[in-house]
């Protein structure tokens, strides 16, 4: 323990100060009280300061305040969050400081833990792992974070460099005389308040203790109401790169190395490209917002080291692209990835946003694309895109007619539109025969039933160089008058090893695509069939029959086992 952490608590009689700002949290801070009030900590005062909530969160917190004195109620005397803590931390007694959140839980022992460690080592900050849930799952994000690996006592930013990923308030207690000695306060602004004020913490501590035990558990609110939700706007983003900047400059005042390039994995592979996916990911045009976006990216890009060459070089792509103003092209590389998709409904958006992608790629750059990688891509957009009205089929041809140009037969033996000559004439049928697959049933013969409004278009499956008929093919017209064809393909028909997807042939040779509007059949080990389901297109492929495949099985566990003896 300090001196001056030893004379605050004799003279207030205090351990711990938690300070909570709420605003509009009454269906949470009952629980989110419950847990701290449980803590077992000696001396301890709870202040909530109620940021303007309308919903009767100020007035059910002074009912729980009026069965138990640890619990204060304050009126924030100014509006926005960093206010409200401030304000907290103007009124706290305690020799030690913590911060949570109107709508987490705390578990515990948890406050006990952070103050024993504090207590005993003298440091100046104690930082403790946590945990996210929402009604589905739990993670822990600070699985790759090196510093929780293991609890250490009196390390420093430097010692430590892993530590700037972990910048929110509420997994740490704080020696009060340390904060105010600092003058750390938190700004108001509406995104990111934490990260500035965490990052002066860091740095200006003499001694900071990592604890093993689990401080916290962040509610990742579903809808829109929480901040992270909120994290998509511009102002929220553009909040974000104005406070990450000025964190920026406070790395670069430590003049280390080491430290400077975890801050610049951080903005590269971790929070910026976090942000920034956010943002595009509701981004549909080049808007009033964009180009100020793009200045601060910029800004905040010079500020730090270049990326490593080990960080995903789509991430890099994304940096680079929305600091040079290409923001569409920045979203279709964002989307790209961990999983991101886009919805059906955003298929004029994937459109363009994947042409300006083709503008602005530099192949030479160091982060761009491979080509090949870059041309599948593509070929996904197009395949994927539903050609719903003239402005989507306009859309779709110019970036047909550019990839085709770029990719050549690579690009043209991946989309049924692209193999013929006509692209604009493909796309208008594709647009007109509105051909959906429902139905795909598996076995013996393969039968698909389908949707379509033109008797010239024939059901097929097709891959490059191969144009497979149906066995039969029966056409039907619902009561509602809408034109539907069930088809049968018999397997033995089907190429072995060759990729197909139901399409369909004109007289002409000209080919277009069916989309899906169907799962595939279940996964079984004797069919001869595989099928993927790739967004609104399926993949099917005839494979050997199983009883040469199971000695193939066989042999090749056998080869394994005989490996691993000699591994």
């Amino acid at each position: 323990m300090t001196m001056a952490a030893s004379q605050l608590q004799a003279e207030t009689g205090c351990t711990l100060s938690v300070i909570i700002p709420t605003h509009n949290v009454r269906g949470w801070i009952k629980e989110t009280l419950r847990s701290i009030l449980v803590q077992d900590v000696d001396g301890m005062e709870i202040i909530v300061v109620d940021d303007g909530s309308v919903d009767g969160t100020p007035e059910l917190v002074e009912s729980i305040a009026a069965k138990d004195d640890r619990v204060t109620v304050v009126r924030a005397q100014s509006k926005g969050g960093g206010s409200a803590r401030n304000e907290g931390v103007a009124r706290a007694r305690g020799k030690y400081i913590v911060f949570a959140d109107g709508d987490d839980i705390v578990p515990r022992g948890a406050y006990r833990a952070l103050v024993s460690s504090l207590t005993d080592s003298g440091s100046d900050v104690a930082i403790g792992d946590y945990l996210k849930f929402s009604p589905t799952r739990t993670w822990r994000p600070t699985a790759s974070m090196r510093v929780f690996d293991h609890a250490v006592r009196g390390v420093t930013l430097v010692e430590a460099p892993t530590m700037i990923f972990s910048r929110p308030c509420w997994n740490k207690a704080f020696d009060r005389g340390f904060w105010n000695r600092h003058g750390i306060r938190f700004p108001d602004v509406p995104r990111s308040n934490d990260i500035v004020p965490m990052m002066t913490a860091y740095i200006m501590a003499d001694a900071i203790d990592v604890i093993d035990d689990v401080v916290y558990l962040y509610r990742d609110r579903p809808g829109n109401t929480s901040m992270t939700a909120k994290a998509s706007s511009s102002a929220s983003f553009l909040s974000y790169l104005s406070q990450e900047m000025a964190c920026a400059d406070l790395i670069a005042s430590v003049h280390d190395t080491e430290l400077a390039a975890r801050y610049s994995a951080l903005i590269y592979d971790r929070d910026g490209f976090f942000h920034a996916r956010k943002y595009l990911a509701v981004l549909t045009e080049h808007g009033a917002d964009s180009d100020k976006v793009s200045d601060h990216v910029s800004e905040l890009l010079s500020k730090i080291e270049p990326p490593a060459t080990w960080i995903d070089a789509r991430k890099r792509l994304t940096m680079r692209l929305l600091a040079s103003g290409d923001s569409l092209a920045a979203r279709a590389v964002a989307q790209t990835v961990d999983g991101g998709v886009w919805r059906n409904d955003e298929g004029l958006i994937r459109l363009r946003a994947t042409r300006a992608l083709l503008s602005s790629l530099d192949a030479s750059s160091p982060d761009a694309v491979p080509e090949d990688e870059l041309c599948i891509g593509v070929a996904r957009t197009l395949k994927n895109v539903r050609i719903e009205g003239p402005e989507i089929e306009a859309a779709w041809v110019e970036l047909a007619t550019a990839a085709s140009v770029r990719f050549g037969p690579a690009i043209r033996s991946l989309v049924p539109e692209l193999s013929g000559g006509d692209i604009a004439g493909a796309a208008h049928r594709q647009r007109t025969v509105e051909g959906t697959v429902t139905p795909l049933f598996g076995g013996d013969p393969l039968r698909l039933r389908i949707r379509d409004s033109s008797e010239e278009a024939a059901p097929v499956l097709w891959a490059p160089g191969h144009v497979v008929q149906p066995a039969k093919t029966v056409r039907r017209t619902a009561a509602s008058g809408e034109p539907s064809s069930e088809v049968e393909f018999a397997i033995s028909r089907l190429p072995r090893g060759v990729s197909l997807q139901p399409a369909f042939l004109f007289a002409d040779g000209a080919i277009v695509s069916a989309y899906a509007d169907a799962d595939v059949p279940e996964y079984r080990p004797f069919e001869n069939v595989l099928y993927e389901q790739a967004g609104a297109w399926i993949q099917l492929e005839r494979r050997a029959h199983w009883v040469v495949r199971a000695p193939r099985r066989l042999a090749l566990k056998a080869l394994s086992a005989v490996r691993r003896r000699w591994n």
